[in-house]
């Protein structure tokens, strides 16, 4: 299996964020951040996991830059209390988001009739199986 490189993603999620923060520093709402961290900032993590076969420490990485921008929403130290505020304020682990676009993916995929015909049934079993 080959190591994916998240590096060009990460620093796109740092602009995207130090964007939005900048910007919603105005508003003096943690919440409406915490929105836009969710809504504007997460997706760009998320692009194309789906399609790829992250190792688990890949996501537990790009899991600390969700951890480390909600510090500096909030304004906390960084540590379990980003766990707490995750949860209070909606946000998902990234593992779980990774897991339900890969379902989705492979699920399209078998249902896909192109698909169907490219691939024996015998092997589509195994190859579903493999990515879930």
């Amino acid at each position: 299996m080959s190591v994916c490189n998240f590096d060009h993603v990460k620093a796109k999620f740092y602009r995207t964020f130090n964007c939005i923060y900048a910007k919603s520093f105005a508003a003096n709402s943690e919440l409406i951040t915490t929105d836009l961290l969710r809504s504007c900032c997460s997706p760009v993590l998320l692009y194309a996991v789906e399609s790829l076969v992250p190792r688990v420490c890949d996501i537990k990485s790009l899991n600390n830059f969700i951890n480390t921008a909600v510090s500096k929403i909030f304004h906390v130290s960084f540590g379990n209390s980003e766990d707490f505020i995750q949860q209070m304020t909606g946000l998902t682990n990234l593992r779980i988001l990774a897991s339900k676009r890969h379902s989705r993916f492979f699920s399209k995929l078998c249902q896909s009739s192109l698909f169907r015909t490219l691939m024996p049934l015998s092997h589509l079993c195994f190859f579903v199986f493999l990515f879930i």
